[in-house]
């Protein structure tokens, strides 16, 4: 089944255009190529290649080989809903991993510590979070971090707050917990998804343990402001709650908006009330590395949750983590104005193309949340997602898409209260793939 899809996507490498946005401009850029992988995304005048079309398929790829299972007829061609990367990774991380190859024996290692002083600088010199080394663990995973903390700090039947629309990975490592969720909805003003604080506030019963915060916010975008964090930590110290601050995304700030980790609040009380968990797996498209680590500047509190974490480190992640902290910068850099250029491009063709389909302009992250509220009310999802078996209207799109532009886009439903008539859209891919993603969605939108 996912051969098929293959077949399909390397038709359209070989068929896609050469011709691609050029970002806020909306001037049209030509002479990139489009072909497979090359041996090397560094090119000869010091610039990282992320035009050139990277194929990820039928190679074990969530993003690329998941999908097509569920439609062996072929009709799916876009992989947008993952949210990993489509650029090969930066060069330094894979001349580390063959530089460890050359030893040939696997056995366990004796020591993190390299890491560990990687993560304290990247954090310090990029972030402004002064860290000492043993306010870090390192683990395998947010989610392991997360589940550690609902399982000490929440326990059993205890609650966790989140505002909503989030990331569906919090709903997961609630069920893993056996902890219990309250959504607080985010409220549309001005063209931004904001706080509905007299709602949040209400949520924050003598039940609910913990609050997550995702800072910058997945799906919706937000990069939240100094005093919105100030406040959301002076609330959770009020009412004897713990703020998990989720900054996984911390990396991907859009010019015009600026990052606070949650452990930089000018607040020691708020800041001793949390604890922070991010990694560079988004960064540096690293996921399957297995890396990650999480932090509290409240050794009491941090201790707590070691005591229910324990973390299964590979050599290779560990490896790959290290380098791409030491010599990633440049390559990060260059990565953050292309898909900045890309959400300027995406932005630009659904103002100009898809005018039934709403947009949210981000602050974060490389993924965008799309209003098809339209769209799902031409097509009756309300109406058809039951007799077709789908779990909600936006499942029902999900599919319709597939069947009707190829294009394969995560349901806003999954996200929680607030997401419905959205979908997630992940846009770090050549913008050659996002220009045809968006032809091929807009030919199916704009017929309905």
């Amino acid at each position: 089944m996912a051969k098929s899809a293959g077949i399909n996507r390397r038709t359209f490498i070989k068929n896609a255009s050469i011709t691609a946005f050029a970002g806020a401009t909306g001037g049209i850029a030509t002479g990139s190529t489009v072909a497979s992988a090359a041996s090397s995304s560094k090119m000869a005048n010091g610039k990282y290649d992320f035009d050139t079309v990277y194929d990820r398929v039928d190679h074990n790829t969530a993003r690329w080989d998941s999908p097509p299972k569920s439609y062996p007829e072929g009709t799916f061609k876009y992989g947008m809903g993952v949210a990993s990367m489509d650029f090969e990774c930066a060069p330094c991380i894979t001349e580390a991993i063959a530089e460890r190859n050359k030893h040939h024996s696997w056995g366990y290692m004796s020591s993190t510590e390299p890491l560990r002083d990687q993560v304290v600088k990247w954090n310090g010199e990029r972030h402004g979070v002064d860290l000492p080394n043993d306010a870090i663990t390192i683990s395998d995973g947010v989610y392991a971090g997360m589940i550690a903390a609902m399982r000490s700090l929440v326990g059993s039947g205890g609650k966790v707050l989140i505002n909503t629309p989030a990331y569906n990975g919090f709903y997961t490592m609630n069920r893993n917990a056996r902890t219990l969720t309250v959504d607080s909805p985010l409220v549309k003003v001005n063209g931004r998804y904001e706080i509905d604080w007299e709602d949040l506030e209400a949520k924050m019963t003598p039940d609910v343990r913990a609050m997550i915060v995702c800072n910058p916010q997945n799906p919706t975008g937000n990069v939240w402001k100094e005093d919105e964090l100030l406040r959301i930590g002076r609330l959770c110290l009020e009412h004897n709650i713990v703020v998990l601050s989720d900054e996984i995304h911390a990396d991907f700030v859009r010019p015009g908006h600026k990052y606070t980790p949650f452990a930089s609040l000018p607040d020691q009380a708020v800041v001793n009330n949390s604890l922070s968990f991010s990694a560079i797996s988004k960064t540096f498209n690293l996921a399957g590395m297995k890396n990650a680590y999480f932090y509290s500047k409240n050794p009491r509190l941090k201790a707590r949750v070691d005591e229910y974490h324990f973390a299964e480190l590979s050599t290779l992640g560990v490896v790959a983590n290290e380098a791409a902290y030491k010599d990633g910068a440049d390559w990060l850099a260059q990565c953050l104005t292309y898909i900045d250029g890309s959400h300027d491009m995406v932005e630009s063709y659904i103002k100009q193309h898809m005018p039934t389909v709403g947009y949210t302009r981000n602050e974060g992250t490389f993924m965008t949340f799309l209003d098809f509220s339209k769209t799902m009310e031409s097509i009756g999802a309300s109406e058809q997602y039951k007799s077709h078996g789908k779990q909600s209207p936006e499942h029902y799109l999900q599919d319709w898409l597939v069947h009707n532009s190829g294009v394969y886009l995560n349901p806003g439903s999954n996200y929680g209260t607030g997401g419905a008539g959205h979908m997630r859209m992940n846009v770090a891919s050549s913008r050659h793939v996002l220009k045809d993603v968006f032809d091929a969605l807009a030919s199916a939108v704009n017929k309905v």
